[in-house]
C-alpha cells in the first residue's frame, strides 16, 4: 500500500498534543479490549498491510493499515500513580484510523453498513452532534463516539463527550487533507493574502466551505499574538487596535471583548500551532476579509 508507520503517525495527535491528556498505556496486569484489539502495556498500535476481506464489506484482494492510540486524563493519571484511583476508572480518548487501498466506502465504511452489521448500528445517527459537515459521510453514537469517512480513510473517535469527540475529529480531517500522500479528497490550493502578499502557502484549506488556517497567518497581518501552552491547556490570545480574541484548543467558542462567540469549526492543534476558522477570527479582530474563489485577502478595517 506504500503506507508506513510514519504516514499513520501523521494522521493522529501526538502523545502530549491534546491538552489535559497524555497517551498512557494500561499496566501489564490490565488487559483492555479497545476497537476490537486486546491492548496490554501499550498506548499505540500500528498495523500495516492487512490483507483479505478487510472492512465491513468483503472486497477481494483488499488491504488496509491502521493506527490506534489511547490517551488518558492527565490529572487522573497522576491520581492513579499516587494510588488514589483505579486504572479502570481513568477517562480515556480512543482514536482509531484505518487507511484502505481504495475508497473506504467500497470496504463498507458507511452508516448504512454499520446499521446492517453492528448491534449498536440501530442507535447511530447520521451527521454530527454540531450539525456541521464532517468528511464525506459522518455518523455518531451517543454518548461518546463519532465516526467519519474521507476518501481512503475511516475514523472512529471515542471521547468523554460527543462535542469533544467531534472537535478531535475535525483536527483529524485536517490532517487527512494535508497528508503528503493525498489520502483525502482533492482540493484546489488556497491562497491567503496579507498586504497583497501570499502568506503561509498551503496552510489554509477548506473544511466543507469553512476556511481554516494557523493563527500565524494573523500574526503575519500584524496581529499581536500571545501563546500560553502547558500540559493542561493551550490558549492563544490575539490583539489589534482595541479588539481581542482568545481561542483554546478543541473549543467551539472564542472569547472576545464583546463576549463569547460560537465557532463554525472548533480550534485544534497541528504541528505546534492552533488552527482556527479564519474569517470568524479575523473579523472579530476588526479586519476586513474578502474571498474570491480560492484566494482570501485580509485587510485592516
Amino acid at each position: 500500500m506504500d503506507i508506513t508507520a510514519d504516514d499513520l503517525e501523521q494522521l493522529t495527535y501526538g502523545i502530549e498534543e491534546i491538552p489535559g491528556w497524555v497517551a498512557f498505556p494500561p499496566p501489564e496486569d490490565v488487559l483492555e479490549k479497545i476497537g476490537g484489539l486486546r491492548v496490554k502495556g501499550v498506548h499505540t498500535i500500528i498495523r500495516l498491510d492487512e490483507a483479505g476481506y478487510v472492512g465491513l464489506k468483503p472486497v477481494p484482494g483488499g488491504m488496509r493499515s491502521q493506527i490506534l492510540r489511547l490517551w488518558r486524563n492527565l490529572k487522573q493519571v497522576a491520581e492513579y500513580q499516587q494510588g488514589l484511583r483505579d486504572f479502570v476508572r481513568l477517562d480515556a480518548i480512543d482514536i482509531d484510523i484505518y487507511v484502505y487501498d481504495r475508497p473506504a466506502e467500497e470496504h463498507g465504511e458507511t452508516l448504512s453498513e454499520y446499521k446492517w452489521q453492528s448491534q449498536s448500528g440501530i442507535r447511530m445517527k447520521a451527521g454530527t452532534p454540531s450539525g456541521f459537515p464532517l468528511g464525506e459521510e459522518s455518523w455518531y453514537l451517543s454518548p461518546t463516539t463519532v465516526f467519519f469517512r474521507l476518501n481512503r480513510c475511516a475514523v472512529l473517535i471515542d471521547a468523554p463527550d460527543l462535542m469533544f469527540a467531534e472537535a478531535l475529529a475535525v483536527g483529524i480531517e485536517y490532517r487527512i487533507q494535508k497528508h503528503p500522500k493525498k489520502l483525502g479528497m482533492a482540493q484546489r490550493a488556497m491562497t491567503v493574502l496579507v498586504a497583497q502578499q501570499p502568506v503561509a502557502q498551503g496552510a489554509a484549506i477548506s473544511l466543507a466551505g469553512v476556511t481554516v488556517a494557523p493563527v500565524s497567518v494573523l500574526k503575519e497581518a500584524g496581529i499581536e499574538t500571545t501563546v500560553n501552552r502547558t500540559r493542561e491547556e493551550w490558549v492563544v490570545t490575539l490583539k489589534d487596535n482595541g479588539h481581542w480574541v482568545r481561542v483554546k484548543a478543541f473549543s467551539w467558542e472564542m472569547e472576545t471583548e464583546k463576549g463569547k462567540v460560537r465557532l463554525e469549526r472548533p480550534v485544534f492543534p497541528y504541528k505546534g500551532e492552533l488552527i482556527v476558522p479564519l474569517r470568524q477570527v479575523a473579523e472579530a479582530l476588526g479586519m476586513v476579509v474578502h474571498q474570491k474563489g480560492q484566494t482570501i485577502a485580509l485587510m485592516p478595517q
